[in-house]
């Protein structure tokens, strides 16, 4: 795969051997159903367009589970393991 890049005056193509992980959190803090995963991000389509796959991990918002999961993460750093 290669990278194309435009600065200052300058176009170029260069050999990419990297791979990429990204993560972002929603723009207004929560994730709207009616919008799709593009609208949800404060990344320029530029900057998305280059990602060959996008996943979505939606937290489901449940007080019990996440006060049950805190209070379980709280007691292991206590505990020390």
């Amino acid at each position: 795969q290669t990278v194309s890049i435009a600065k200052a005056g300058i176009t170029t193509t260069l050999n990419s051997r990297t791979s990429v992980l990204a993560a972002a959190n929603p723009v207004h803090g929560r994730y709207h159903e009616d919008k799709n995963a593009a609208e949800q991000v404060d990344f320029q389509t530029t900057i998305l367009s280059r990602f060959d796959m996008i996943f979505v991990l939606k937290d489901k918002h449940d007080a019990e589970f996440d006060g049950k999961l805190a209070k379980h993460i709280i007691n292991l750093h206590v505990q020390g393991g």
